[in-house]
Protein backbone atom coordinates (compact mmCIF):
# COMPACT_ATOMS: atom_id res chain seq x y z
CA UNK A 1 0.00 0.00 0.00
CA UNK A 2 1.23 3.46 -0.99
CA UNK A 3 -0.35 6.64 0.91
CA UNK A 4 0.96 9.76 -0.64
CA UNK A 5 -0.39 12.54 1.14
CA UNK A 6 1.71 15.22 -1.01
CA UNK A 7 -0.03 16.04 -4.02
CA UNK A 8 1.72 17.60 -7.31
CA UNK A 9 0.57 21.36 -6.24
CA UNK A 10 -1.55 22.33 -9.90
CA UNK A 11 -1.47 25.78 -11.26
CA UNK A 12 -4.57 27.44 -11.37
CA UNK A 13 -6.28 27.99 -14.82
CA UNK A 14 -6.69 30.79 -16.98
CA UNK A 15 -10.32 30.51 -16.58
CA UNK A 16 -10.66 30.08 -12.81
CA UNK A 17 -8.75 33.38 -12.77
CA UNK A 18 -11.05 34.73 -15.05
CA UNK A 19 -14.01 32.97 -12.82
CA UNK A 20 -12.40 34.96 -9.99
CA UNK A 21 -12.59 38.16 -11.55
CA UNK A 22 -15.87 38.51 -13.02
CA UNK A 23 -17.25 37.26 -9.34
CA UNK A 24 -15.24 40.43 -8.06
CA UNK A 25 -16.67 42.28 -10.83
CA UNK A 26 -20.19 41.55 -10.16
CA UNK A 27 -20.14 42.04 -6.79
CA UNK A 28 -19.05 45.47 -6.78
CA UNK A 29 -21.02 46.44 -8.73
CA UNK A 30 -24.10 45.11 -6.93
CA UNK A 31 -22.26 46.93 -3.67
CA UNK A 32 -22.09 50.38 -6.18
CA UNK A 33 -25.84 49.67 -7.21
CA UNK A 34 -26.74 48.96 -3.09
CA UNK A 35 -25.65 52.31 -2.56
CA UNK A 36 -27.02 54.37 -5.54
CA UNK A 37 -30.19 53.14 -4.35
CA UNK A 38 -29.98 53.93 -0.46
CA UNK A 39 -27.77 57.14 -0.59
CA UNK A 40 -31.09 59.15 -1.28
CA UNK A 41 -32.65 57.95 1.86
CA UNK A 42 -29.82 58.58 3.85
CA UNK A 43 -29.64 62.17 2.51
CA UNK A 44 -33.03 62.40 3.33
CA UNK A 45 -32.26 61.11 7.24
CA UNK A 46 -29.77 63.38 7.41
CA UNK A 47 -31.85 66.43 6.44
CA UNK A 48 -35.11 65.21 8.88
CA UNK A 49 -32.34 64.96 11.40
CA UNK A 50 -31.17 68.65 11.36
CA UNK A 51 -34.44 69.56 11.01
CA UNK A 52 -35.67 68.16 14.28
CA UNK A 53 -32.64 69.23 16.03
CA UNK A 54 -32.79 73.11 15.10
CA UNK A 55 -36.61 72.25 16.30
CA UNK A 56 -35.71 70.93 19.23
CA UNK A 57 -32.79 73.55 19.73
CA UNK A 58 -35.60 76.20 19.14
CA UNK A 59 -37.83 74.88 22.25
CA UNK A 60 -35.46 74.43 24.33
CA UNK A 61 -33.21 77.61 23.88
CA UNK A 62 -30.87 78.26 26.05
CA UNK A 63 -29.23 76.41 29.37
CA UNK A 64 -31.01 78.06 32.59
CA UNK A 65 -27.52 80.06 34.62
CA UNK A 66 -27.34 79.28 37.93
CA UNK A 67 -26.68 81.99 40.55
CA UNK A 68 -23.94 81.63 42.70
CA UNK A 69 -25.17 80.11 45.69
CA UNK A 70 -26.81 77.63 43.59
CA UNK A 71 -23.38 76.64 42.15
CA UNK A 72 -21.93 77.07 46.00
CA UNK A 73 -24.55 74.53 47.12
CA UNK A 74 -23.72 72.34 44.41
CA UNK A 75 -20.01 72.70 45.13
CA UNK A 76 -20.50 72.01 49.09
CA UNK A 77 -22.50 68.70 48.33
CA UNK A 78 -20.18 67.85 45.56
CA UNK A 79 -17.09 68.05 48.25
CA UNK A 80 -19.07 66.15 50.68
CA UNK A 81 -19.41 63.10 48.49
CA UNK A 82 -15.95 62.97 47.54
CA UNK A 83 -15.19 63.40 51.23
CA UNK A 84 -16.99 60.26 52.12
CA UNK A 85 -15.93 58.63 48.84
CA UNK A 86 -12.32 58.78 50.08
CA UNK A 87 -12.34 58.10 53.46
CA UNK A 88 -10.93 54.72 54.53
CA UNK A 89 -13.58 52.45 55.27
CA UNK A 90 -11.80 49.37 54.89
CA UNK A 91 -10.30 49.14 58.46
CA UNK A 92 -13.92 50.40 60.20
CA UNK A 93 -15.39 47.50 58.67
CA UNK A 94 -13.08 45.12 59.55
CA UNK A 95 -13.00 46.10 62.78
CA UNK A 96 -16.94 46.26 63.02
CA UNK A 97 -16.82 42.63 61.79
CA UNK A 98 -14.04 40.80 63.83
CA UNK A 99 -16.44 42.13 67.05
CA UNK A 100 -19.09 40.63 65.99
CA UNK A 101 -19.05 36.90 66.77
CA UNK A 102 -22.16 34.65 66.23
CA UNK A 103 -23.96 36.37 69.05
CA UNK A 104 -24.27 39.79 67.95
CA UNK A 105 -25.28 40.75 64.76
CA UNK A 106 -24.71 44.21 62.87
CA UNK A 107 -28.36 45.52 61.13
CA UNK A 108 -27.29 48.80 59.96
CA UNK A 109 -24.30 51.01 60.07
CA UNK A 110 -24.78 54.76 59.36
CA UNK A 111 -22.26 56.73 58.92
CA UNK A 112 -20.83 60.26 58.75
CA UNK A 113 -17.86 60.96 57.01
CA UNK A 114 -17.53 64.74 57.87
CA UNK A 115 -17.89 64.07 61.64
CA UNK A 116 -16.06 60.61 61.58
CA UNK A 117 -18.67 59.06 63.57
CA UNK A 118 -20.59 56.11 63.49
CA UNK A 119 -24.08 54.81 64.23
CA UNK A 120 -24.35 50.47 64.15
CA UNK A 121 -27.92 49.32 64.89
CA UNK A 122 -27.86 45.12 65.84
CA UNK A 123 -29.09 42.51 67.97
CA UNK A 124 -27.33 40.52 70.31
CA UNK A 125 -28.31 36.96 71.74
CA UNK A 126 -28.97 38.37 75.14
CA UNK A 127 -27.63 41.34 77.47
CA UNK A 128 -23.83 39.16 77.97
CA UNK A 129 -23.12 39.22 74.20
CA UNK A 130 -24.09 42.89 73.92
CA UNK A 131 -21.90 44.05 76.77
CA UNK A 132 -18.76 41.82 75.52
CA UNK A 133 -19.30 43.96 71.56
CA UNK A 134 -19.70 46.89 73.18
CA UNK A 135 -16.32 46.51 75.81
CA UNK A 136 -14.53 45.22 72.34
CA UNK A 137 -15.56 48.92 70.59
CA UNK A 138 -14.47 50.18 73.35
CA UNK A 139 -10.79 48.88 73.49
CA UNK A 140 -10.24 49.66 70.02
CA UNK A 141 -7.60 52.23 69.57
CA UNK A 142 -8.80 53.45 65.83
CA UNK A 143 -12.92 54.37 68.15
CA UNK A 144 -13.18 57.25 70.73
CA UNK A 145 -16.03 57.58 72.77
CA UNK A 146 -18.24 54.78 72.33
CA UNK A 147 -21.15 55.08 73.79
CA UNK A 148 -24.81 52.77 73.82
CA UNK A 149 -27.50 55.40 73.07
CA UNK A 150 -30.25 52.57 73.46
CA UNK A 151 -30.88 48.41 73.87
CA UNK A 152 -34.60 46.97 73.90
CA UNK A 153 -35.41 42.80 74.78
CA UNK A 154 -37.98 41.75 72.13
CA UNK A 155 -40.26 40.09 74.01
CA UNK A 156 -42.13 38.95 71.43
CA UNK A 157 -39.37 36.64 69.90
CA UNK A 158 -38.60 33.46 71.86
CA UNK A 159 -35.19 33.97 72.18
CA UNK A 160 -35.22 37.37 73.03
CA UNK A 161 -32.51 38.97 71.73
CA UNK A 162 -31.43 42.26 72.71
CA UNK A 163 -32.13 45.18 69.64
CA UNK A 164 -29.25 47.89 70.48
CA UNK A 165 -27.60 51.51 69.49
CA UNK A 166 -24.26 52.11 69.37
CA UNK A 167 -22.37 55.41 68.19
CA UNK A 168 -18.68 55.84 68.41
CA UNK A 169 -16.53 58.27 66.97
CA UNK A 170 -13.56 57.25 64.43
CA UNK A 171 -9.80 58.77 64.23
CA UNK A 172 -9.63 62.29 64.46
CA UNK A 173 -13.05 62.26 66.39
CA UNK A 174 -14.96 65.71 66.22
Amino acid sequence: MHLDFLRPHRRASVWGWLLLGLSLLAVGLLVDWRWLELEPRLQAGDAELRRLQATLGARQGAAPRLSEEQVALQWTAAAKAAQDLATPWGPVFALLEDGADGDVALLSLEPDGARHELLLTGEARNYAALLGYFRYLQDQPLLSAVALQTHQVNRLDRDKPVRFRITAHWGKAS
